[in-house]
């Protein structure tokens, strides 16, 4: 031993040998304790990417669809608040008579109805035969009756109905 080499696989002086004796323990051979640096180093890597990158990468997903989820609630927030204005309107005297007018079409009884626009002329020109010559009577006898009407001051919004 005087050498100053370790002879002794197991040695215990320490002060003579370059390997320690817990070294010894865990991996005796060489060779295994030079595969096992990389495979230490790819176990860290992967804890690190477990502890760390996994996470961040998992919260700003989830900031990501937060912040669509607010999105999406203020809007809900818009037409919820629209149709709490529309129901204290509805429940309003002005807003009642308002919905009966445009809804269901009442007028009040002093109140007359008349149109923008007039009504669109038809053709009328049908085939001078059978099933037609009926048509065309009753068109023109239609036709005669609201005019007579329109005269006496009545608005008819279908002048061909009966």
């Amino acid at each position: 031993m005087s050498t100053g080499e370790c002879h002794h696989p197991r040695a215990s002086d320490g002060h003579n040998c370059r390997v320690s004796d817990t070294d010894l323990h865990v991996l005796p051979n060489r060779r295994l304790r030079i595969a096992a640096r990389p495979v230490g180093v790819v176990m860290v890597v992967a804890l690190v990417v477990m502890l760390f990158v996994f996470p961040v990468r998992t919260w700003l997903n989830q900031r990501e669809m937060l912040a669509e989820r607010r999105a999406e609630y203020a809007a809900y927030e818009n037409i919820v608040e629209n149709l709490q204005d529309q129901i204290t309107y509805l429940q309003s005297e002005q807003g009642l008579r308002d919905a009966i007018r445009t809804q269901l079409g009442f007028l009040a009884p002093d109140e007359r109805r008349v149109p923008l626009m007039a009504a669109p002329e038809l053709s009328a020109a049908f085939p001078e035969r059978w099933p037609y010559t009926i048509v065309s009577s009753m068109m023109l006898v239609r036709t005669l009756q609201a005019t007579e009407r329109a005269i006496q001051g009545e608005i008819t919004l279908t002048p061909l109905a009966p």
